[in-house]
């Protein structure tokens, strides 16, 4: 809407005075690529999805609780600490998934630091709730969906 009043304004400037509708139309590519040059500076200083990894797997050394097997490690890569971060654990058997559960930590992590823990199976996240699997022949990830950084 806001391009389509421009766009009349220029056109009324240009039926009275070509010079004063050159001068608006220089006005508005040079306020159009400043305010391109501020929106793209501040996308690269946002961390993204992105600056967070997080892995997973089942090993019982690190999670013996056979109620909790998968452990999680999420790193924040980012320059800012992390506040919260939402991932889906995914297990896959011979490239086929077997098992996606959505997950949210509320953990703050500091800037390059790593947070672990260990989570518990979902029965209604199964692919196929009829078949058991067994969690360390499964071949686990996780993929972050959101993430909230702190303000800087």
């Amino acid at each position: 809407m806001g391009w389509l009043i421009g766009g009349a304004i220029v056109l009324i400037i240009f039926l009275f005075s070509r010079r004063a509708s050159a001068v608006v139309v220089a006005l508005l590519a040079v306020a159009w690529v400043g305010f391109w040059l501020a929106t793209d500076r501040k996308s690269e200083q946002e961390p993204s999805n992105q600056s967070v990894s997080i892995s997973a797997n089942s090993d019982p050394q690190l999670c013996p609780n056979p109620d909790m097997p998968v452990s999680v490690r999420i790193t924040n890569h980012a320059d800012r600490a992390l506040e919260t971060v939402s991932f889906s654990l995914v297990a896959k058997q011979r490239n086929s998934i077997v098992y996606r559960a959505s997950h949210t930590s509320g953990e703050a992590i500091a800037p390059g630091d790593t947070f672990s823990t260990c989570y518990g199976l979902n029965p209604l996240s199964f692919a196929i709730r009829t078949v058991r699997y067994d969690p360390r022949e499964l071949d686990w990830t996780g993929e972050t969906s959101l993430t909230r950084f702190a303000s800087p």
